[in-house]
């Protein structure tokens, strides 16, 4: 089977006193992480790690029982894997967390290094359990280093969904967006053909957006000055609606 998710999980009770001090204000350990593991697996994809689907990574500051034991495990009848990190480590994390682009632009570079490398060495760890099959220990450091290059942001333009309007005016752009800040995410362009100017560029989700977004657009169209992109084929679906100003 393929990873298909790699994500971390929170410190429940840590989690639950930072709710209840912020009055719930807060930006949860899993969502500020997620653009960084769905960057990473995007860079690995298609990938058989373990024979699972998928990977969690554990927090644990406050391990809930004595029967906790940090490291790698497994349950492949069930198709998952995870791996809690020691109490050293999961407090770190919690750490530079404040350093994360939900709070801070400029402090972000320590976190997404700190999260990046966390998962790479749990990957290589896992990989060389499976006998190296994926050669993760060697393709480790180019993978970090193009995470830094693009700083940790990813477009990929969807080019089956991006449409000329009949008229040739304009062009509707819709990317699938990975990365630290912006989570996994659609965003649509609208361009003008003549000037290749941006007229119109709006996010279909709220930000850092949380779900894996590959195979959600199932379908756009122009409709006049509008631009409409279903979501999902499954129940229920939704259409949302990019339009141009009323000036166009």
């Amino acid at each position: 089977m393929k990873l298909q998710t790699l994500c971390f999980e929170c410190d429940y009770a840590l989690e639950k006193r930072e709710k209840e001090k912020s009055n719930y204000c807060y930006v949860n350990l899993y969502a500020v992480t997620f653009g960084i593991a769905q960057f990473i697996l995007t860079e690995l994809q298609p990938i058989d790690l373990d024979g699972c689907g998928k990977l969690t990574i554990c927090a644990n500051v406050e391990p809930q029982n004595e029967t906790h034991e940090p490291g790698y495990h497994t349950s492949p009848e069930l198709g998952v894997s995870w791996y809690n990190l020691d109490i050293e480590t999961s407090r770190k994390l919690y750490s530079l967390k404040r350093f994360s682009k939900a709070f801070s632009e400029e402090l972000s570079n320590e976190f997404e290094n700190y999260v990046a490398n966390i998962i790479m060495d749990i990957l290589v760890e896992i990989d060389r359990v499976q006998g190296g099959k994926n050669s993760l220990a060697e393709r480790r450091n180019d993978i970090l280093e193009r995470m830094r290059e693009c700083g940790c942001e990813k477009e990929i333009l969807l080019e089956k969904y991006t449409k000329l309007r009949r008229d040739r005016k304009y062009r509707a752009k819709v990317y699938r967006c990975i990365g630290h800040g912006t989570g996994d995410a659609i965003r649509v362009d609208l361009v003008n053909c003549a000037t290749e100017e941006i007229v119109v560029s709006r996010w279909l989700e709220e930000l850092p957006h949380t779900i894996d977004m590959a195979g959600a657009v199932t379908k756009t169209a122009w409709y006049g000055n509008a631009f409409k992109v279903t979501l999902y084929r499954r129940d229920p679906s939704w259409t949302e609606t990019v339009e141009l100003p009323e000036i166009e």
